[in-house]
């Protein structure tokens, strides 16, 4: 048997199409584990909080390699699959402006 119908993937093409990545998570990731460390050390005021930051680049790290645009994607989805206040009474999502 001949594996002609086999897809294969060019790695330039992959490369243009990942985000930009830093230590091996996107920038977007980069930047708010960075923002939500440093809020917390100011909040806390105790330079352990800082160490947090490593737990979470690791959780960043190991979602970006399965899908490097996870946080842009659920970025997405946030912002426009909202469930609505009143779906607990019609059971669903609905969008009644009353």
């Amino acid at each position: 048997m001949s594996d002609d119908n086999k897809v294969t993937t060019d790695p330039l093409f992959v490369g243009l199409t990942r985000p930009p990545m830093l230590f091996g998570v996107s920038y977007l990731f980069a930047l708010f584990n960075g923002f939500v460390c440093m809020i917390g050390y100011i909040i806390a005021t105790d330079f352990r909080f800082l160490m947090l930051m490593f737990p979470i680049h690791m959780l960043g790290y190991y979602l970006c390699a399965k899908e490097p645009l996870f946080i842009e994607l659920f970025r997405i989805r946030a912002t426009k699959c909202m469930k609505s206040r009143n779906r607990f009474y019609h059971g669903a999502n609905s969008y009644d402006p009353n």
